[in-house]
């Protein structure tokens, strides 16, 4: 049985990737059932249906499951690239003293990641000055393409271009040799791939880099087949429950 994430009705998906989850079990001939956030949250699901069935849903809805359980799951690092971990406050003036970074929050998708200079560091005002961050140095060149790319049993079984030109295709030798670094990270995961308009000297090819990693709990499905998007949510959950 797969609980889904459903509207306060229980009448349909709640968005378009819990649509994809409901059609997954559907291809696969899973029996599935719709399930709100005000249903999970009034804690009628024993600890032990918790335990032994799949749930899916948004990150706030997965967020609930898993504080139920006692659980905080989340990939090991967020990128391969070296970061600050600070707060909000020491971000922004970093900014307003003329700095431009790449600033994410440390709490799971509490705001979107991205590169703010003094213009644009307005838009975190709303956010308490002691929230943490994650710091990073913005890429040297810019981003032409961005690639989502799902991770299953280590290996890449779709990639979607969300960003950019998607004519400009990932290095595929370059990002499988990066897995052979990530042995120890989850069943199921996604590693978000930059290209950059830069050119190594010496390469043929545009220098490519890593975004960001996200686990795959509560992931978007860019358009990956729905059986397969499910079968990892699934893995991922039951990974979860057994660490």
């Amino acid at each position: 049985m797969i609980y889904i994430q459903s509207n306060e009705e229980r009448t349909l998906p709640h968005h378009f990737d819990s649509a994809c989850a409901l059609w997954g079990a559907i291809d696969a001939g899973l029996e599935y059932r719709l399930t709100s956030m005000e249903e999970l949250q009034s804690k009628k699901f024993f600890t032990q249906i918790l335990r032994s069935r799949c749930f899916v849903g948004s990150v706030e809805f997965m967020t609930e499951v898993f504080n139920q359980l006692g659980k905080s799951p989340r990939v090991k690092i967020n990128s391969d690239r070296r970061s600050e971990t600070m707060k909000l406050m020491e971000a922004r003036n970093l900014v307003l003293g003329g700095t431009s970074k790449f600033i994410k929050p440390k709490q799971i998708k509490l705001f979107t990641g991205d590169v703010y200079d003094k213009y644009y560091i307005s838009s975190l005002d709303s956010y308490p000055d002691d929230t943490e961050v994650l710091v990073y140095e913005p890429f040297t060149h810019p981003i032409i393409s961005e690639w989502r790319l799902y991770i299953h049993h280590n290996k890449i079984v779709d990639a979607r271009n969300y960003s950019g030109d998607f004519k400009t295709i990932p290095n595929w030798s370059w990002i499988e040799k990066k897995l052979t670094n990530y042995k120890d990270f989850p069943m199921a995961y996604t590693i978000d791939v930059g290209i950059l308009s830069s050119i190594p000297f010496g390469s043929s090819e545009r220098e490519n880099v890593i975004i960001e990693f996200n686990d795959m709990w509560a992931i978007g499905n860019y358009g990956m087949e729905n059986k397969r998007y499910l079968r990892m949510l699934v893995d991922r959950y039951f990974e979860i429950i057994k660490s």
